[in-house]
């Protein structure tokens, strides 16, 4: 019985997280409909690799949520404020990748409009 939807990975650290990993379930099972979506605030551990796994990713990336990003942390950052988000936003579009780009208002104890506005802000910069 068929529900007729789609089901989207989300990166989310750990063994799970690594998109090779990810790439092998979907792999797995191959009459489902199944993507990525990659969290730019999961990907510390990916800052070196991410040139080297974005084609690997490309036909299963369907989403990609921004995030300022530092090796160092803090895990959440402003967009724009980090030393690799831009980069690895222009290798994805350089390589192809047409899905969506999001925006978390990923911080409980602040107003997510103003995190959000700020985000926007630094993706413009």
């Amino acid at each position: 019985n068929s529900v007729d939807c789609k089901v989207a990975l989300y990166h989310h650290g750990d063994w799970f997280g690594e998109p090779v990993n990810q790439i092998k379930i979907i792999k797995k099972l191959p009459n489902e409909d199944l993507g990525i979506v990659y969290n730019f605030h999961h990907a510390h551990k990916q800052i070196e690799t991410f040139p080297k796994i974005v084609n690997t990713m490309l036909p299963y990336l369907w989403s990609v949520n921004l995030n300022g990003l530092r090796k160092e942390g803090p895990k959440i950052l402003t967009i724009g404020e980090g030393d690799y988000e831009m980069e690895m936003i222009q290798l994805l579009k350089d390589n192809g990748y047409g899905g969506d780009f999001g925006i978390l208002g990923h911080i409980e104890d602040a107003d997510v409009e103003l995190i959000l506005r700020a985000n926007l802000n630094g993706l413009k910069r």
